[in-house]
């Protein structure tokens, strides 16, 4: 079951979203659904911000009570063989809305996302920082990867401070190719 989350890096508490046609769930710390031994674990606990864990349509009613996953929000290519992330074209446009109000409400213009699935690829992938353009562009050409992370920040935005960091932790959160 795959989890597509992402981390509004630095924010301290969730935005109100517009309604979605997928679910979401949030978190105000940096947490994944994927427990208790998430793959980006390491990441997850260098950074400070809230979480949103995109589900598919409907995983967010109050009557519902199954497994909460992204299994739906993935395009059909992207389900078989499950070896790099797109979205349905369904949830494309929402999907970019969600991450552009996720980048515009980080205090340093950047969200961490990344996808864990059990039975994608057995290696994950650190993918360092694009740009937003440069997130779809590989998004558009199959070059995100599943069971992968990236920063995804705005043009020209660089962090105002370390607001994003947990320094009891660590100092900084570097994603490495």
């Amino acid at each position: 079951m795959p989890s597509i989350e992402l981390v509004c890096i630095g924010q301290r508490a969730p935005s109100r979203l517009p309604k979605m046609p997928f679910a979401i769930v949030t978190d105000t710390v940096p947490i994944s659904h994927r427990g208790p031994r998430p793959l980006f674990r390491r990441e997850l606990t260098a950074l400070i911000g809230c979480t949103y864990h995109v589900g598919n349509p409907g995983a967010d009613s109050p009557t519902y009570h199954g497994p909460y996953f992204a299994y739906d929000i993935l395009s059909e290519k992207s389900q078989f063989p499950g070896r790099f992330f797109e979205v349905d074209a369904r949830f494309r446009s929402a999907f970019k809305k969600l991450l552009r109000t996720l980048i515009d409400a980080s205090p340093d213009g950047a969200v961490f996302f990344f996808t864990d699935w059990q039975f994608g690829p057995s290696r994950a992938t650190r993918g360092g920082t694009l740009t937003a353009e440069e997130f779809w562009k590989r998004h558009d050409r199959h070059e995100l990867k599943l069971n992968g992370c990236y920063i995804v920040r705005a043009i020209g935005r660089r962090p105002t401070s370390s607001a994003g960091m947990n320094k009891k932790r660590t100092s900084s959160v570097k994603i490495t190719r």
